[in-house]
């Protein structure tokens, strides 16, 4: 894994609706939980994240935790989506709208295509509208781990 580190606020996780994306100064250094020193594993805010990019445990903030995706993870990064300029619409409405920009942007490896959904990560009301991009993951239907690649 090439090393990827920025600095940032706060997330969000679940239905994914309430996350912060403004960035922490880059001169701040974002703290690993403790007990997260393992090999191949690494943090760093989710505008960093590469199509493929393998995340444990769901994230609950704008940081997540990349790993090797020939481990169990909770889901894969694919792509962002800028949701449309508009009034603030609700957390729920939010994660709905994210999710079915998402959805058609997705590009999965066709045999790992099924039993996936899509989550998404996006702003909190209080950035909003100022930050409005969501950041698209693969994830199991059932809420199990995923194991190997599933995007392209």
């Amino acid at each position: 894994m090439t090393p990827r580190h920025l600095t940032v606020a706060a997330f969000l996780a679940g239905a994914l609706a309430g996350c912060s994306a403004a960035p922490a100064p880059a001169s701040s250094a974002v703290p690993a939980p403790a007990g997260a020193a393992q090999p191949g594993v690494e943090q760093l805010h989710a505008s960093e994240l590469r199509p493929g990019d393998c995340l444990a445990p769901m994230p609950q903030s704008f940081v997540v935790t990349l790993m090797s995706c020939s481990e169990p993870h909770a889901a894969e990064y694919a792509t962002t989506y800028v949701v449309p300029d508009q009034p603030w619409p609700g957390e729920e409405a939010l994660g709905a709208l994210a999710r079915e920009g998402c959805a058609p942007r997705m590009r999965y490896v066709p045999e790992r295509r099924s039993g996936l959904t899509v989550a998404a990560l996006v702003p909190e009301e209080a950035d909003w509208p100022r930050h409005r991009t969501a950041y698209c993951l693969a994830v199991r239907a059932d809420g199990g781990q995923l194991v190997g690649r599933v995007i392209l």
